[in-house]
């Protein structure tokens, strides 16, 4: 009896770890795998655990009836490649980490997916626009009492694909911003009817300016204000940041006379939209190449003029001596965006001898930051701060 407790225990503990952990290193086979994959990636080390009690299990088992030896063959290998797949974070981490000079905390990584009480602040919503019977609306995240504001603004667009999702999509992220002494703003855009390539862009820059011609009300410096966006969100920040004061991707808002900003900070975004239409990601994931024309039309080879907007598009192609101060951010398992992104509007950047930074951590999926406590949200918080502290401060006049 006591055999077939263990056994049991043994086999069910490490085949549903394998069942998870695997993804944390295999290509996920279609969508909802992919949400598994991001899920078992950043809480990791709990299936780590339970792969651990599988095995012991297993060893128990061993122990108290030699004759079987199958069974408890079969859920330790399970269990030692399942908790193998599941210190990879782990590793990949700290080696990102390291090199970032970054303390990574167990005690906030254990602590769940809200972990540390955040200062809750105000929260407060206008809209900022009504462009053809829609109204665009963004929530304001103030600064909670006893934290002064540093008269710096962080405008976030969120992701989606560009037809789907809604600001204030990570809550804990703008409360931690706002607990910094940062006064962020959470916006729409919209996401249809597709294409929507230039109202999107043109909602976001609407927004940038209602933030600018309102920052007196929010105690802000107009001239101190970073685009940070995730996904499609960080393509469109991109291009709206990139591309302020290009009249081909002009403002929804007619009294939007400067859209300008100093700082961007971009999580797993697409640059080069050409590029990333012949060479998508993960098809089984995401048909990135239908994703794209919905977005922009059609296919970049269709005609000229659908090249043409591609490029138009593409943050890599508005690169210039203009170009704030960009925080590139992205992960080596992204199934959605290909990492070569990042990489090439680094390079973009580097030849065009702009300032900028990359974060790339090697085992991190798409949407890794959802976990606010994971081991890739702490590194990349810890150099977003450094970095928007290094870029948004206030500057000082010299005689």
């Amino acid at each position: 009896m006591l055999y077939r407790i263990f056994i049991i225990t043994a086999l069910l503990a490490s085949l549903a770890v394998l069942a998870a952990s695997i993804w944390i290193v295999c290509p996920a086979p279609f969508y909802n795998v992919w949400l598994l994959s991001v899920v078992a990636s950043e809480w990791s080390l709990w299936l780590a655990a339970l792969g651990l009690v599988g095995i012991v299990c297993a060893l128990i088992a061993h122990a108290l009836n030699r004759t079987k030896r199958l069974w408890w063959r079969v859920a330790l290998v399970c269990g030692v490649v399942a908790a193998v797949c599941a210190v990879v974070p782990l590793f990949s981490g700290l080696h990102a980490a390291r090199e970032h000079k970054v303390d990574l905390s167990f005690a906030r990584y254990f602590a769940g997916v809200r972990g540390d009480a955040l200062p809750s602040g105000d929260i407060k919503t206008y809209t900022f626009a009504t462009v053809e019977g829609v109204e665009l609306k963004l929530d304001a995240y103030l600064p909670p009492a006893g934290v002064e504001a540093n008269g710096a603004g962080i405008v976030v667009v969120h992701g989606g694909s560009w037809r789907a999702g809604e600001r204030g999509d990570f809550p804990y992220w703008n409360h931690w911003l706002a607990s910094q002494g940062y006064t962020v703003f959470d916006v729409d855009y919209r996401l249809a009817p597709q294409p929507n390539w230039r109202t999107a862009t043109g909602d976001v820059k609407c927004a940038v300016a209602w933030v600018k011609n309102h920052a007196a009300e929010f105690q802000l410096d107009a001239n101190r204000l970073a685009l940070l966006g995730r996904s499609a969100g960080g393509h469109l920040a991109l291009l709206a940041g990139y591309a302020h004061d290009d009249a081909r991707l002009p403002s929804s808002c007619e009294d939007a006379t400067d859209t300008s900003v100093r700082a961007m900070v971009s999580f797993y975004a697409p640059t080069d939209l050409i590029w990333a239409y012949d060479n998508p990601a993960n098809q089984r994931v995401i048909d990135g190449k239908a994703t794209l024309r919905a977005f922009l039309g059609d296919s970049p080879h269709e005609s000229d003029a659908m090249r043409e907007r591609y490029l138009l598009t593409s943050p890599t192609m508005h690169v210039s001596p203009a170009t704030p101060p960009t925080l590139l951010i992205h992960g080596g398992h992204d199934q959605l965006v290909r990492d070569e992104n990042m990489r090439l509007l680094a390079a973009r950047l580097a030849q065009a001898e702009m300032s900028h930074k990359t974060i790339f951590i090697s085992y991190a999926q798409h949407g890794f930051d959802y976990n606010f406590n994971g081991f890739a949200s702490q590194i990349s918080q810890s150099v977003v701060l450094d970095f928007l502290r290094a870029n948004l401060a206030a500057q000082t006049s010299t005689r």
